[in-house]
Order: structure tokens, then C-alpha cells, then sequence
């Protein structure tokens, strides 16, 4: 739901596989401008029957193995090399990715009246207009501006060469030739920047059966010898005892105690869980007091 919503216009949720026990010495990289080649080199190819046999080892299952093999996020930070991480020099191996955007260079074309959609006028505007490089290096690359132009390269090259595509004119292999890729590379990558699905875009998978539960919370900061959470279920049905999981036990909660008709079980044994406690009744457990009597009655 985070990135559904995010303000930033997240596009992308995938996984990646990658080397725990190297991020370390990854981190503690001396030059500043070699972190981004450092993390990069951390991440492994889910496609390399090495590094699946190594997961399976380690107990990562074979739906989550699946999904790392067609994360969209792996595919551009690594195969496209055209997402970049945010400033790499914090050292916190930052693992969501950004695209730098073209749009600068092709506003500033447009602007003073060239094609801005020509393969030659866009490499040559990259590399001459140099404040959008040198800020977006100092933002993803350290301040290195050779990854942030070869990222560019490779956005200007799609855009130019999908044009020709879409207009029926013929295909000009040289664009991507231009930046070391090939046509169906670079028909892949508009795939995938520009006409994705969601659920190409969006690669999640399921927690599976065997720890699923390990995604629930077990306990819960009030919990105490005799206290909230340790009994089962109460005069509300508020259902707050173990070993059910206190994230599941808050919706069932809720849904039992909206549901019931009886407000107050009779003779029960439990204890109530005052913070699902809607005020309406007396909860056995808890003493009432007495109507005050009058004098001489």
C-alpha cells in the first residue's frame, strides 16, 4: 500500500537475492565513488543455478525464488543498469533504486526548438547540459557523472529508437548500438518503463506456509503474568488469550465482539481485555458496586 501511494510515484517492488556476508566489507568500500560497483556486485543473479541452489540451502523457498527471477527491480538496477541507488556514500546499502529522469534534457530541447526525441541531439545535450548530470551524480553516484550518463544514454536511445517504432518508420540499430545494447534490449526495457502491467510491475510474493506465522506478532508490550492477553476469550469475546497471534486476534476480536449478541457470558471463567472493551456492560471479573442505600433502609 506504501508504494501505491507514494508521493514519489514508486513503479517498481520487486526482490533481490544478495550476499549477506559480504555487505560489510561492501560498505566499508575506501573511495566513495566505487560504492555504487560495490553494491551492485552484492546482488546475485537469481538466474545462475549457483546462486538457486545456495537459496534453496539456505531455506528461501521456490515461489521466492521464482519472483526474484522476474523482479522488475533487479532487471533495471542490474541488466539495464539504469536505476541507481540513493547516495551510496551514506553507506546504508540503500535498496530502493531511482531512475534519473530524462525530462530535464528533453525540456531544455524542446524548449529551444530542436527535435527533442532525435538520438543526436539528446546524447549531445546530456553531456553539455552538465548541471542536471553533475546534480543527480552528486545524488546517486557520489558525485561519479560517468553511471548517472550512461543511465541517461540508455533512457535517451529508448525513447529515440521506440519513436521511429511506433511512427512505422524503419528502425535504426545504431541508436542502441550507441549504448552497447541491442534492439530487443531495448524494446524490453520500454516494455517495462513504459507499458508494463501491474503484475510485472509489481512482483511480490506470498508468505508461505512454514513461517508465515513468523510474520505475526507474538506478543505485545502489555503482556504480563495475569494480565491483558493472557486469557481466553472473555465476557466481549474479545478472544484475547495465546497462543493466538495478537495481529490475527485483533480483527477476529473485533469481528466477535461486533457480532455477538450477548453482552456479558454468564458465568464465565476469562478475564476481559479492557482495550477491546467497548464500555457497554459489566465484564464479570470486575467488581460492581452496590446502589447506595439510603439511611434507615
Amino acid at each position: 500500500m506504501c508504494s501505491e501511494t507514494c508521493v514519489g510515484r514508486l513503479r517498481y517492488l520487486g526482490l533481490f537475492l544478495y550476499d549477506a556476508d559480504r555487505v560489510t566489507a561492501a560498505a566499508a568500500t575506501e573511495n566513495e565513488q566505487d560504492l555504487y560497483q560495490a553494491q551492485l556486485d552484492l546482488l546475485l543473479d537469481p538466474h545462475d543455478p549457483e546462486v538457486q541452489a545456495a537459496a534453496s540451502r539456505d531455506g528461501i523457498p521456490a515461489d521466492w525464488l521464482e519472483a526474484a527471477k522476474q523482479s522488475p527491480v533487479y532487471r533495471l538496477a542490474c541488466e539495464f543498469k539504469v536505476a541507481l541507488p540513493l547516495h551510496p556514500e551514506y553507506r546504508t546499502m540503500p535498496m530502493v533504486w531511482y531512475i534519473p529522469p530524462l525530462s530535464p534534457v528533453v525540456d531544455a530541447l524542446r524548449d529551444t526548438g530542436h527535435d527533442a526525441e532525435a538520438a543526436g541531439n539528446l546524447f549531445g545535450a546530456i553531456r553539455s547540459l552538465r548541471i542536471p548530470v553533475e546534480y543527480l551524480a552528486e545524488l546517486f553516484t557520489a558525485g561519479d557523472p560517468v553511471p548517472v550518463v550512461a543511465s541517461l544514454d540508455k533512457l535517451a536511445a529508448m525513447r529515440a529508437y521506440m519513436r521511429d517504432h511506433n511512427l512505422g518508420r524503419p528502425a535504426d540499430p545504431s541508436i542502441p548500438a550507441a549504448v552497447g545494447m541491442t534492439e530487443e534490449e531495448v524494446y524490453d526495457m520500454y516494455r517495462l518503463l513504459a507499458i508494463a502491467k501491474y503484475e510485472d510491475r509489481y512482483v511480490i510474493p506470498t508468505a508461505f506456509a512454514e513461517t508465515g506465522a513468523q510474520l505475526e506478532e507474538l506478543a505485545c508490550s502489555l503482556d504480563f503474568d495475569g494480565g491483558p492477553g493472557q486469557f481466553s476469550s472473555g465476557s466481549f469475546g474479545e478472544s484475547s488469550g495465546r497462543p493466538v497471534p495478537v495481529a490475527v486476534e485483533t480483527f477476529h476480536a473485533l469481528q466477535q465482539r461486533q457480532s455477538t449478541e450477548q453482552m456479558v457470558a454468564p458465568g464465565s471463567p476469562g478475564q476481559v481485555n479492557l482495550l477491546n472493551w467497548d464500555g457497554a456492560g459489566v465484564p464479570l471479573g470486575i467488581p460492581t458496586v452496590p446502589p447506595r442505600q439510603e439511611a434507615g433502609q
